[in-house]
């Protein structure tokens, strides 16, 4: 059987998050070689007092695990083919709430929609309405070229002509399985095979040496990290590993915890990512909290250095990066969330939203810029995007904007422009409906971010 590569091993709340996730929406499992280390630390939260999972109340999370998971896990030869912009269908207009005083074209998507939202006036422009069953959802999409590609935007080449992919061909029983990366030629419609070998893995993304792709090393015991590989469209017969130097195994020093190295996002000459301990549960919460920090690996040699370790109590997630090559950093409480408040017998757990998520700016090692401080209830972001305007963000029912040092909103997204799919029958659980989003929680859709605003 194959399918588009993913890894396995992720952390176990983010494990038992996602398959939640999954199970509201009627979304079956993918196989387990295909899940992929880079979920972990994505931000999650909402939670509520009981087992409960409110629909309302986790939509933001959804659309973040969607959009990672189906990128990760699409399937390209049942995904949609590339399709040109150039028939889209107006709809309506975002409520806008300040100018931004430059003319481009943002392409974003939902769950049912591809879509190009024009600047300074919020146009609307519908593209294709998606089936999220069958084209899994617009999270899976970007935007290029005047093209809609079936592919994440890390995959698609820097000038937007062709794309990365890789499959992962199940083994019979005893023998391990085999990676493939594709480059696809959107002009031509044709693939080319570049690489194969024995592993699981995930195209990260193009930089100075052609596409890199992780994969997990074969026989290597006691190694927790994928490896980084790397492989020149050009020369397809030089491609190579890249790094993490040392690799795992020799890094760790055995009377320490072992630290499991999660690669995510090539910006530049590096690759980027999250470092995890060992998972822990703090005293009084049922929260499983996983102490992180952001690890840079630089390409040339496969040398890793920490560039960012969060404050005791707060875990680091990488949401993107700037045109200038600097991370952009989430920072949640306790990594995923904190205690919740057992609810009295008989009575309806109350949802419960953790302290806005605070954004920061990476400009160098231990050397931050502060986007947004956690103040504002109302920005809650779970998608970036940069581009030459500045740092485009989507929170639940707004999109924002940093530019020249300053976060702002830019607009309302109305709802009944993008619709959500309804939840399954039973979604709310067996004791009752959905309790909704927490007081103050922002509601509405939250729109994927998948190219630069033109």
């Amino acid at each position: 059987m194959t399918e588009s590569g993913g890894m396995g091993g992720v952390p176990p709340s983010d494990e038992q998050a996602r398959t939640r996730i999954r199970r509201a929406l009627g979304v079956a499992e993918p196989h387990p070689g295909l899940r992929p280390r880079v979920i972990a630390s994505m931000p999650i939260d909402v939670e509520s007092g009981g087992a409960r999972w409110p629909w309302a109340a986790g939509a933001v999370a959804v659309v973040l695990a969607l959009a990672m998971v189906g990128t990760l896990t699409v399937v390209l030869r049942q995904a949609p083919t590339a399709h040109s912009a150039n028939a889209g269908r107006p709809i309506g207009a975002l409520n806008m709430t300040s100018q931004v005083g430059f003319r481009c074209s943002l392409p974003v998507a939902s769950y049912t929609t591809e879509a190009r939202i024009s600047f300074p006036d919020g146009g609307v422009t519908v593209d294709k309405m998606l089936d999220p069953q069958q084209d899994k959802g617009g999270f899976s999409s970007a935007y290029a070229a005047g093209r809609w590609l079936p592919v994440p935007t890390s995959s698609v080449s820097p000038d937007g002509r062709s794309y990365a992919y890789t499959t992962i061909t199940s083994g019979v029983p005893g023998k391990q399985p085999t990676l493939a990366l594709f480059v696809h030629e959107v002009s031509a419609g044709r693939d080319r095979q570049l690489w194969s070998g024995e592993s699981s893995g995930q195209v990260l993304g193009w930089g100075p040496g052609g596409i890199y792709f992780s994969r997990q090393p074969v026989n290597l015991a006691g190694s927790a990290s994928a490896e980084v590989w790397v492989v020149d469209p050009a020369n397809p017969a030089r491609g190579h590993r890249v790094g993490p130097n040392p690799p795992q195994s020799q890094a760790s020093d055995p009377t320490q915890p072992t630290i499991s190295l999660s690669l995510q996002k090539i910006v530049g000459d590096a690759a980027w990512g999250i470092a995890s301990g060992p998972a822990k549960v703090d005293v009084g919460s049922s929260i499983v909290a996983l102490p992180t920090r952001i690890d840079r690996m630089d390409l040339r040699d496969g040398s890793v250095t920490t560039w960012y370790a969060p404050p005791d109590g707060m875990g680091v997630s990488l949401a993107g990066a700037d045109t200038q090559g600097h991370p952009v950093l989430f920072l949640n409480v306790g990594g995923k969330g904190q205690a919740v408040p057992a609810p009295s017998p008989g009575s309806t757990p109350t949802p419960f939203a953790q302290p806005p998520t605070q954004v920061l700016l990476l400009t160098g090692p231990n050397q931050t810029r502060t986007i947004a401080d956690g103040s504002d209830a109302a920005f809650r972001p779970t998608v970036t995007a940069s581009d030459s305007h500045g740092i485009w963000f989507s929170s639940p029912g707004s999109l924002w904007l940093y530019r020249n040092g300053s976060l702002n909103k830019v607009a309302d997204v109305p709802s009944d422009l993008f619709p959500t799919p309804t939840p399954p029958a039973g979604v709310a659980g067996k004791s009752g409906p959905a309790t909704g989003s927490p007081p103050g929680y922002p509601t509405g859709v939250t729109l994927n971010l998948v190219g630069a605003c033109t």
